[in-house]
């Protein structure tokens, strides 16, 4: 609750200093524009690999892994067979991350869940279980659906590690889904991805927001360790004889 709090006073305070900045400074907003033009040009490509892998590992990213693709898909455009080289990398990078998370969980299980680590990686009780029920009742499809379904992705591979789902049942499935997935989102970076890049060359204020994900992020992070830590190592409370 109070991390929740903390994330929306910070959004508030950065919309309210952005429209401020806008105000006040025209040509700023210009100018970051520019600057976040060429740190894509630069590493943009790097970045989106880094975070696909990342979060599909369990790591909460500042950037979705949505956009990170599509950004892939507006950059590949030059070429077919970059385009169609992107997508099969894309679907190896996912089911590698997958693993990750999965096979942890093979080896950790509920420690994970309930640990320090698992609150961190937003990897809830009430989020497995309820991926428990969906691997229970639909089997292998449920792990390829889950990647469709906000806040399933994470604890379907946790819940497939947990019950001992085989390698190859897990891999199967994941990989058949992120091939639709990633083909899908490639193919939306392909065809909007220049339109999005006009209308902020157009609107060059809507650049100020773009690093509001990061910051918000990398906020709640922050809030979410020091509450743990100091739950840690605060003291408890022993009744009294």
């Amino acid at each position: 609750m109070i991390a929740r709090r903390i994330l929306v006073t910070t959004v508030v305070g950065l919309l309210a200093a952005g429209i401020v900045v806008v105000v006040t400074h025209p040509g700023l907003a210009t100018r970051v524009i520019a600057l976040e033009a060429g740190i894509q040009q630069t590493i943009g490509v790097e970045l989106a690999v880094a975070g696909v892998y990342l979060e599909e590992t369990g790591i909460p990213m500042p950037v979705p892994s949505e956009v990170g693709i599509g950004y892939l898909g507006q950059r590949m455009t030059v070429s077919p067979v970059a385009l169609g080289a992107t997508w099969f990398g894309l679907t190896l990078l996912i089911v590698l991350g997958s693993t990750n998370l999965y096979a942890a969980s093979r080896r950790f299980g509920p420690a994970l869940v309930g640990g320090r680590l698992g609150r961190a990686l937003h990897l809830t009780p009430s989020g497995v279980a309820r991926a428990q029920r969906w691997l229970q009742r639909w089997g292998p499809l449920a792990i390829g659906l889950s990647r469709y379904l906000p806040g399933l992705r994470w604890g379907m591979a946790v819940a497939c590690g947990t019950l001992g789902v085989g390698y190859r049942t897990f891999w199967m499935s994941t990989a058949i889904s992120a091939a639709v997935w990633a083909g899908g989102l490639l193919t939306l970076g392909v065809t909007v991805g220049d339109a999005v890049g006009r209308v902020l060359g157009e609107h060059a204020w809507i650049g100020l927001l773009l690093p509001l994900p990061a910051v918000a992020v990398l906020s709640t992070g922050l809030v979410r360790l020091v509450i743990t830590a100091r739950a840690t190592t605060s003291p408890s409370a022993t009744p009294s004889i």
